[in-house]
């Protein structure tokens, strides 16, 4: 095997003899030389030799600062560094060589075969260095390619969890409701009034807006963990956008008699993902006009900082208990806290937007008496 070799040396025919017995051993694939630890510190950086043999006395910079200043570079910290020297062959000038780090020390006059053998030696133990680290850096990739599988498939298996948890409790719950009432609608002995079939009717209604806000909020939230949210942004009127959320509540609000105020400024575009603020202005407006009493208040407002949008819906609704605050944008827990017309939550939809929210790099948060009403607020980031 062929090796790319330095050789230091202030003395020509040091460098000549030296050069001879590389080639001799058939090592020699380039042969470069120089004059001093200088020359040869940046001619080292360039090549980044196999191994260097160098003296130990020379002009402007000798081979123990040269050792030295090698060990101090990345690039060069590895090569196998030779000393040889005639005048440093003491055991104090040896022991400081090997501290700084040399791999071997030959004195000058060195016999042939015992050169051959110290170089042939050192480039072994440097192979074979370099095979162990090559398998250890192959160890630590495969590891950390084991370790993100394995991050990756414990967030998998909590968003099953999360998804069967979702379907077994609260897409059964209102499903379990329509069943009885189409039993309820088959049932021959039981006639209907005009009265309790509109009734049961806005039941069934307000079961299946139920169900479906319930899938549309989890497949969204599902592909946005599967898929990491990919850039899908695009220039967003916000004004425009909050109008659109809020026709969907028009049927709930004038049920209320609800006064809904969109006090953001028109025609405003920011550059962001839409579906994504769409999602997050939808759930939190849900959850005013669910806990908002009858001719209530809800606003939404924003306010457009340097680089973020800065998003609110207050409502002067029943506010929050302590334990319902503390336990929002948790890891999915169910609220018990019912509606002002006794809708149920699952409290989904707030840890949702918070997901999706932190994943565009915003915050969100939140402010509540409990039979004052609450205020959220949200920031994302966007480019104009």
């Amino acid at each position: 095997m062929e090796y790319s070799i330095l050789v230091v040396d202030d003395q020509p025919d040091n460098i000549k003899y030296i050069s001879l017995l590389l080639k001799e051993m058939e090592l020699g694939k380039k042969i470069y030389s120089a004059p001093n630890g200088k020359i040869a510190l940046g001619l080292a950086e360039k090549i980044t030799p196999d191994i260097i043999l160098s003296d130990w006395e020379m002009p402007e910079m000798n081979g123990l600062e040269l050792l030295k200043a090698l060990k101090q570079s990345a690039k060069t910290k590895d090569i196998p560094f030779i000393m040889i020297s005639a005048v440093k062959v003491d055991a104090v000038s040896m022991k400081e060589s090997f501290d700084a780090g040399v791999h071997d020390y030959l004195k000058k006059p060195f016999d042939k075969l015992e050169f051959m053998a110290r170089v042939s030696a050192t480039l072994k133990l440097q192979g074979a260095y370099l095979k162990i680290k090559k398998n250890n850096d192959e160890i630590a990739n495969q590891a950390l390619l084991i370790s993100k599988q394995h991050e990756e498939l414990k967030k998998l298996n909590k968003l099953k969890d999360n998804i069967f948890s979702i379907i077994s409790h609260d897409v059964r719950s209102p499903l379990a409701t329509l069943d009885g009432l189409l039993q309820l609608f088959d049932d021959d002995q039981h006639i209907l009034s005009e009265e309790e079939l509109r009734e049961y009717t806005g039941v069934v209604r307000l079961e299946l807006n139920k169900v479906q806000t319930l899938l549309d909020n989890l497949l969204y939230w599902a592909k946005s963990q599967l898929a990491n949210m990919q850039d899908t942004k695009s220039n967003v009127d916000v004004y425009e956008i909050t109008q659109e959320v809020l026709s969907l509540f028009e049927e709930r609000t004038k049920k209320k008699k609800l006064n809904l105020h969109n006090n953001i400024d028109p025609d405003y575009v920011i550059y962001a993902d839409k579906n994504m603020l769409s999602f997050v202005i939808r759930n939190l407006l849900a959850n005013a006009v669910k806990y908002t009493l009858d001719e209530g208040i809800i606003t939404i407002n924003a306010e457009f900082l340097m680089d973020s949008v800065k998003v609110s819906i207050k409502d002067n609704g029943i506010g929050m208990r302590s334990e319902t605050l503390e336990n929002l944008f948790k890891d999915r827990t169910v609220d018990t806290q019912t509606g002002t017309s006794g809708e149920m939550g699952t409290g989904l939809g707030l840890v949702l937007c918070k997901d999706l929210i932190e994943q565009s790099g915003g915050s969100i948060s939140v402010k509540s008496v409990s039979g004052e009403g609450s205020e959220f607020i949200f920031i994302i980031p966007y480019n104009t």
